[in-house]
Parts: C-alpha cells; sequence; structure tokens
C-alpha cells in the first residue's frame, strides 16, 4: 500500500521506509517537523548514511524543493557552513520531492542552545549568530527566515538551514537592506533589555568592515523593538486559534483554549468543573470580589489558580456581551509578555460561557508560581538594605522595560509585582494594553508610576528608594515629571 504522505503531515506517525526516484530509499526514523498539507522534515538513514530529509507535498512541492535546494547550494558556494545536500528528486510512485542532506553529529538547534545556556552563552550565541548574518549579507545572501531554530551549533561551526529562506543578490546588502533583517534576528533574542544591541552591532560591522555609527545604533534598535512588539501583537492574537502551542475547543456554549503541552488529565479535569473546583473545601480562596473570584486548587502535585470573572448584575452582564473577556485578555497578555521576554505565571488555559457569539462568565487558569510580593519584602525590617536596593532596581528596570515598549499595566498594585526566586514577575493582566508611543501613552504610562508608588504613601524611605531608581533607570525623563517623581 502507498505511503499516504498528506496524511502524515497532518497527524504524524512512526517510522517508514519512503522509494525515491532515481535516489534509493529513505528510510525515516523519527519525523522533526509537520506542516500540514506542505512538508515533512524527518531524521532517517539514506544508503546507510545518516541525514535529514525534507518531503516537500502538495501544491507548489515542486517549486519549495527547488527554492530550498538552490539556497543551500548558494550558502555552500560562498564558504557558508550548511548542511551537504546530498540528494534531490522526485519520490516514486506518488506527487511530491525529497531534498537529503547531511546529517551533523552532535548538534541542536541554535533555539534549543539559547533555552539551556546562561547569560554568558547566550551572548556569545547572539554574536555568533549576528557574526554569520553578517557573512550572509557580504555574500549577498538574505535569510528572510530568521529563526532560531533555521540554525544548527555544533562545538566549533555554526550551521545554515533552510534554503527556502535564502534570497540571492547581485552584490553584498548595503546597510538600507540589511537593518530590518539584522533587527529581525536581533528580535528574536529574548533579552531583558536592548544594552546588547550596541555591542553586536560592532560584530556586525567588523565582519561588513564597516565603522559604526550613531545613527545605526540607534536605526537597530528602534527596528528591532518594532518588529518585536509586531511580533508580540501577532501572537497575542494567534493564541485565540489553534496553533503549535494551543488547541482551541470551541461550540455554541463554549470557547476554550489550552496549552497542547500541560492539556493532561490533571487540567482536563478542572476545564471540565471550574467552577466545582472554586467550591472544592481545599481550594484556597485568594479573592472573593464581587467582579472576580481567584482560587488556588492542587491537583495530581500541580497548583492551579483559577480566575473567573464575574457577572456582577444584569446590567453588568448586558454590557460585556460582546466585549472581549477579561479572561481573553488575560490570557493573550501573559502571551505577549512571554514573547517580550517579561516574566509572568505561565498561562494554562481560557474559557468563556458563550450563547453564540455573546459572551458570559469567563475563566483564566495558570500556574501558581511561589513567592512574596514586592510589597511584603521592602516592608520587612529583617531584608537587608542591599536586598531592598537590588529589588528596588529590578523594579525600576522592569517598569521601564514596560515603558520602551508601550506597554500600560493598569494596576500596579505591589501584589501584582512578585518576586519568586531571582525573577520579577508581573501579574494581573487583564487591564494591561500596549500603545503606541505619544502624549495618551505618556500620561497612562506616568499613572502606573504613580499607582505604584501610591503603595507607599505611609513609607517615605522606601517611596524614595523607589523613586530615586526608577529617575536612574529613566535618565530625564518628561513622564517622570507627569508623574511627579522627578525631583523627589
Amino acid at each position: 500500500m502507498m505511503l499516504d504522505l498528506m496524511a502524515l503531515s497532518r497527524t504524524g506517525g512512526t517510522d517508514f521506509r519512503l522509494p525515491l526516484a532515481k535516489g534509493g530509499e529513505l528510510e525515516c526514523l523519527e519525523i522533526v517537523r509537520r506542516i500540514p498539507g506542505q512538508r515533512i522534515v524527518c531524521r532517517g538513514l539514506w544508503n546507510g548514511q545518516a541525514v535529514y530529509a525534507k518531503l516537500f507535498i502538495g501544491n507548489g512541492a515542486s517549486r519549495h524543493a527547488a527554492r530550498d535546494a538552490r539556497g543551500a547550494r548558494a550558502l555552500a558556494s560562498q564558504g557558508i557552513a550548511t548542511p551537504l545536500l546530498l540528494h534531490a528528486g522526485a519520490i516514486e510512485g506518488q506527487p511530491g520531492q525529497a531534498l537529503i542532506f547531511a546529517a551533523i553529529p552532535d548538534s541542536r538547534n541554535a533555539e534549543q542552545a539559547w533555552a539551556v545556556a546562561d547569560d554568558a552563552q547566550r551572548r556569545r550565541l547572539a554574536a555568533a549568530l549576528v557574526d554569520v548574518v553578517a557573512q550572509h549579507h557580504a555574500a549577498g545572501l538574505i535569510q528572510t527566515d530568521l529563526y532560531l531554530r533555521n540554525f544548527l551549533c555544533t562545538e566549533n561551526t555554526l550551521y545554515t538551514l533552510d534554503g527556502d529562506g535564502i534570497r540571492v543578490h547581485a552584490t553584498a546588502i548595503p546597510w538600507s537592506r540589511a537593518l530590518p533583517n539584522l533587527a529581525l534576528l536581533l528580535s528574536k533574542f529574548a533579552m531583558e533589555d536592548d544594552t546588547e544591541i550596541p555591542s553586536l552591532l560592532r560584530v556586525y560591522a567588523a565582519r561588513r568592515g564597516w565603522a559604526v555609527t550613531a545613527g545605526m545604533q540607534a536605526a537597530l534598535i528602534a527596528k528591532t523593538a518594532a518588529i518585536r512588539i509586531a511580533n508580540a501583537r501577532r501572537y497575542a492574537r494567534k493564541v485565540l486559534r489553534n496553533c503549535t502551542e494551543v488547541q482551541v475547543i470551541q461550540d455554541s456554549s463554549r470557547f476554550m483554549a489550552v496549552r497542547r503541552d500541560r492539556c493532561d488529565a490533571t487540567l482536563s479535569q478542572i476545564l471540565d468543573d471550574p467552577d466545582g473546583w472554586l467550591e472544592r473545601p481545599d481550594c484556597v480562596r485568594l479573592k472573593n470580589g464581587n467582579t472576580c473570584t481567584v482560587g488556588l486548587v492542587s491537583s495530581g502535585g500541580c497548583k492551579i489558580v483559577i480566575k473567573r470573572y464575574n457577572v456582577k448584575s444584569l446590567r453588568h452582564g448586558l454590557s460585556r456581551l460582546a466585549r472581549r473577556t477579561r479572561a481573553s485578555l488575560s490570557w493573550s497578555n501573559a502571551h505577549l509578555l512571554g514573547m517580550l521576554g517579561i516574566a509572568t505565571a505561565p498561562p494554562l488555559a481560557l474559557i468563556e460561557r458563550r450563547w453564540g457569539p455573546l459572551r458570559r462568565e469567563s475563566y483564566y487558569l495558570s500556574e501558581y508560581v511561589e513567592g512574596q510580593d514586592i510589597g511584603q519584602v521592602l516592608a520587612d525590617p529583617a531584608t537587608p538594605e542591599h536586598r531592598k536596593q537590588e529589588i528596588a532596581a529590578r523594579t525600576a528596570t522592569l517598569l521601564h522595560k514596560l515603558y520602551r515598549l508601550g506597554i500600560c499595566h493598569g494596576d500596579l498594585k505591589t501584589d501584582n509585582l512578585k518576586l519568586a526566586g531571582d525573577q520579577l514577575l508581573l501579574l494581573d493582566l487583564d487591564a494591561l494594553r500596549l500603545h503606541r508611543h505619544g502624549p495618551w501613552f505618556e500620561r497612562r504610562h506616568a499613572r502606573d508610576l504613580k499607582r505604584l508608588l501610591k503603595n507607599w504613601s505611609h513609607d517615605p524611605a522606601i517611596r524614595h528608594l523607589l523613586s530615586a531608581h526608577i529617575r536612574q533607570a529613566y535618565g530625564p525623563h518628561p513622564v517622570l515629571t507627569l508623574a511627579g517623581i522627578a525631583n523627589l
């Protein structure tokens, strides 16, 4: 029976054998990536050699395979490290094309390497990636699909993958064309701030034989931030539909989005009856307000926070029917912050009760993260002074990052800033909004700063401590005048 590659691209499968026209037989040992209806990437054996194979299927298979092969050959011809293309040809007996690449032993993609690296290793990896992209540009090549997983790391070499994304130009790429491509790469680095960008620009310029100017640096920082924000906006919308990370289940009475990697039996029980779990005697009530009920439940060794947004009256219910629910906003905003490298409690699920398209009660589920809010720690007489200074500096850095990204939180109480080990988490995200910079945003951000400092109106010492670190983080800035802390 003929192997159904289209079905495999949609559902996955185990190992298989695939005859290739004039190319022997591919033995697939593992499917490592699937693009439904378009592509399968697998690890396997070809003529006894360890390989990775790209199987192109569906409409445009021949065009995409030819472009991928052309890109791989262009990289190799310019002396840029890339896996050797061993075979390109048709699949025997059915539509489709196969590209066979030599496997690179003892390697992992840059996304995997980044995830397990410490800060120093990340700086070295970022510099190596920038240097490789500079090599691309010097050779007249642009990688249009600049994801970290499209680079392969070994101990001594960084390989460029995905020839399908390579575009070939007749001459070296000028700065005007290189800028958005380099910024696209930098936007993938989950760095705490942009302090690394100047040094990475120097790495790039050294490879190109250029001198760095203040204009180049400012343009790169601005472009990187713009791309990062645009990507985060798209991702925040993406998690409301079926995608790699999220499963959506919907009918006329319920809309539910769940993280695929956490959708286990424990979470499924809670999703089936969140109200019942909130009423269990072992549920710890964290908040019991008119508009919001928050409970902490435990099951299967997991601690999960259930936040139910209540309908407090008929009038309130009618006003919310056609608007986005606060649970939906919390869900999207949690993913948005994750994309922007800002720590928050990991989101698990979103549930909305519905009458057709009209919204009723909604629920937001997240992991529970152990820790203390900064108000508790700063007010504790047992907290050493150096620790208070460290917390104040970290808080000011987070606030300034929110400002640079155009984010207003909307309710910066101390219990919405939580210390968990070395991380400072931002919580309670239903009022968080992403704005364009301008007078409206300046006023909203100033309101956030004033709301935070209001927590210590009874404690001038802590208020002055935070104000000093905020001024240091922001420098002389009009928003501090709006917040009334420019000269505190």
